[in-house]
């Protein structure tokens, strides 16, 4: 997770928030931390220390503050109350509403996310989204249960961003979640689970596999 060094990590923060404008206005490149640093005056040798890899570690740095933010909001929320879909629900549109603001970026993120790239990958991402989502919810599962939730999940959230990025119909993706968090609300029995296995086993392999 993200380096608490409390002085580099508002280091950090700060060229986070300059990129937000940046990378909306131009778009996400080789040459991001370099525009970023020369608008907003700052040293080139220093934000190259702090994002090493350039855009790879923004892009990762991104995600992470967006995850942790993620998490300290539900710290002060019970949960446990409500039924498991429904913790699901509320977890993944409090990430929508926490991106919102900054949409664009975001989107622009994702996408780059999907250029492939050796460094990481999309499945890698979507594996530490999926995984701390069932995380907040309070997942303690370590069977066969902790690879179907996940595989699930993956493909719901894929689809939920990718609506949420594609339009601006809060009403149209909630009932898109709400129709394939179906899937969620009641965890497949052995027979449904082995069917899943035979089916997305190749998928889940590679699932798990790049999330190491």
């Amino acid at each position: 997770m993200i380096n608490h060094n409390k002085y580099l990590y508002n280091k950090r923060i700060k060229i986070l928030n300059y990129s937000k404008f940046v990378i909306t206005k131009k778009g996400l490149n080789s040459k991001t931390l370099r525009i970023i640093s020369e608008e907003n005056n700052l040293d080139i040798n220093e934000t190259k220390l702090l994002f090493p890899e350039g855009k790879n570690d923004l892009i990762i740095f991104a995600l992470e503050e967006l995850n942790q933010r993620l998490e300290e909001y539900f710290k002060k929320t019970d949960l446990i109350r409500l039924p498991i879909h429904k913790r699901i629900r509320k977890i993944l549109l409090s990430k929508i509403y926490l991106m919102n603001k900054d949409k664009k970026f975001y989107k622009k993120i994702f996408l780059n996310l999907l250029i492939p790239n050796k460094k990481f990958l999309f499945s890698n991402q979507l594996y530490k989204s999926v995984n701390q989502i069932w995380f907040i919810d309070g997942d303690s599962s370590t069977d066969f249960n902790f690879y179907t939730k996940r595989l699930i999940l993956g493909a719901i959230y894929s689809r939920t961003m990718l609506f949420f990025f594609n339009n601006d119909d809060q009403e149209g993706l909630e009932h898109l979640l709400d129709q394939n968090l179906k899937s969620v609300s009641k965890i497949p029995k052995l027979k449904s689970k082995v069917k899943i296995f035979m089916k997305y086993f190749p998928k889940m392999f590679n699932f798990v596999k790049s999330s190491n």
